[in-house]
């Protein structure tokens, strides 16, 4: 069994990854103002693509992926009124498992007028494999957080399909100390049938897009925008809900990655739009491993 609280020792360099980043607002540009990571997990330095100053950047590993007992630790920091997006430069390979489940733990924190997008590519859980990972956002007024969880259900282009052990996904929200959102997501194949009707059937990917933000009078009209825009996808089913209070959240389910893939950059370009307000970001695909 693998635990979430995650100790430094110094024994498991390259099995215990570190990044903790910290972002901050200089002049019309948010910048990278403190980092510490340790190996395999790093940080490419920030770039900026467009002229809203976005600080733009990739987390990556460099193991390639994850084995039993690897455990990765994430803390970022996005200070006042700074706006930080966050992917990664490839999918991350779960591989198969001896013992303990390989664990990543991610924590995330948005002061007072704060905007963090994160856009991972996909987890790939090999055959096998036991993986479980946790998310906590904690957010104070005024901000905003697009968070995706995305995983397929094995190395398709072999023929996997639903072969691992356990896949756990924990996504937690507070907004100005307020819990919003507590959900826990566990697959074990072995045990449930999750082919059957009901479940994921004949789909090979799943895709949760979180939005999370304080303002109900776009929430109308960017629910029916994005209803408009799922329906019309090819290769998706999707489902949208809000809320109790201060979010929404998009559900898709796809016959293959880059059907979800294409969904979710529609998704977070309407979400851009009418959230941020910024207009469509045509540069999105160049940014992403998409």
């Amino acid at each position: 069994m693998c635990s979430l609280s995650i100790k430094d020792d110094p024994s498991e360099v390259g099995r215990h990854g570190i990044l903790r980043l910290e972002f901050e607002k200089r002049k019309d540009r948010t910048i990278l103002s403190e980092s510490y990571s340790k190996s395999p997990m790093h940080v490419f330095q920030p770039f900026y693509p467009d002229e809203t100053g976005c600080a733009f950047t990739h987390l990556f590993n460099a193991a390639g992926g994850l084995v039993c007992g690897d455990r990765i630790e994430i803390h970022i920091i996005v200070n006042e009124n700074s706006h930080v997006f966050a992917t990664t430069p490839s999918a991350t390979k779960i591989y198969r498992s001896s013992g303990d489940s390989a664990c990543q733990q991610t924590e995330i924190t948005i002061r007072t007028g704060g905007v963090f997008e994160y856009l991972p590519s996909y987890v790939i859980p090999f055959a096998n494999s036991s993986y479980l990972q946790k998310t906590k956002l904690t957010m104070e007024e005024d901000t905003v957080a697009f968070v995706l969880d995305f995983f397929t259900t094995g190395r398709l282009a072999r023929g996997e399909h639903l072969q691992f052990d356990r896949y756990s996904s924990i996504m937690e929200v507070n907004y100005c100390g307020e819990p919003i959102l507590f959900e826990k997501a566990t697959l074990k194949p072995l045990d449930v049938n999750y082919g059957s009707f009901g479940f994921l059937e004949s789909f090979v990917a799943a895709a949760s897009v979180y939005l999370i933000f304080d303002n109900p009078r776009i929430e109308k009209d960017l629910l029916n925008t994005l209803r408009a825009g799922v329906d019309d996808l090819s290769g998706v089913l999707g489902g949208i809900s809000t809320l109790p209070s201060k979010g929404v959240i998009v559900r898709l389910l796809g016959n293959g990655t880059r059907s979800i893939e294409r969904a979710l950059i529609e998704i977070w370009s309407v979400a851009r739009k009418h959230i941020l307000g910024r207009k469509s970001f045509p540069q999105l695909r160049r940014v992403v491993p998409f």
